[in-house]
């Protein structure tokens, strides 16, 4: 697996673990706080450091970028290192942009999100509490951190953590594991809630002299 294809990945999958103090959390009312937060968030606007570790490939790779999302379903990603890369997605469709390889592959998004809970939940369509079992929520460095298993034993998420900050339960990182062994964590930054955000930002048409390679159609 590639770092290209380790991003997508990610990114369907959506965005852990860091190790938390033994205080007994009311886990349920934190995993509920974070979820009636990220509802009250309709556009969110950061910068981003994501770190993957590939088992195949038995090493770490580290990526950076920012991240715009406009609820429902709209989200655009935009990878400055190592490698240009731009995803962007809406009711139409996904696009994966690579730049440098003068290449644009486009998707189904439906299929998606019918088939992966984390990015239902990022792209504002789904409920942690319908999609995950809650496991422990413990407290590390002002953060809460939050322990999700999938209800869905099909995927091929194991688990999903996700840190909240402590004063707003604003979700601030998260990491994902695969059954593959492979884990990405994601660190946001200069956070923006809210924003006013053009629909135009989410919309993509094909450069000019770029290759696209259409797989909406597929089942």
């Amino acid at each position: 697996m590639n770092l290209k294809t380790g991003n997508i990945f990610f990114i369907l999958l959506f965005l852990g673990f860091l190790p938390g103090s033994a205080l007994a959390l009311d886990s349920v009312a934190i995993v509920d706080a974070i979820q009636k937060q990220y509802d009250a968030t309709h556009t969110f606007q950061a910068r981003f450091i994501q770190k993957s570790y590939l088992k195949i490939l038995g090493q770490s790779q580290k990526a950076e970028g920012s991240v715009s999302i406009k609820k429902p379903g709209k989200m655009k990603w935009d990878y400055k290192a190592p490698d240009r890369q731009i995803l962007v997605s809406n009711d139409q469709g996904l696009w994966l942009y690579l730049p440098d390889e003068k290449q644009v592959t486009k998707m189904k998004v439906q299929s998606i999100y019918s088939s992966n809970t984390p990015a239902l939940f990022l792209a504002g369509r789904g409920k942690l509490t319908e999609s995950f079992t809650i496991g422990k929520v413990t407290e590390e460095r002002g953060l809460y951190v939050a322990e999700l298993i999938p209800r869905d034993k099909v995927q091929n998420l194991s688990k999903m953590v996700l840190l909240a900050d402590k004063k707003n339960y604003q979700i601030v990182g998260s990491r994902v594991y695969d059954n593959l062994g492979n884990k990405t964590e994601m660190l946001f930054n200069n956070i923006r809630t809210n924003p006013n955000l053009d629909t135009e930002l989410f919309q993509f048409t094909v450069p000019r002299g770029v290759e696209l390679i259409d797989l909406s159609s597929m089942e």
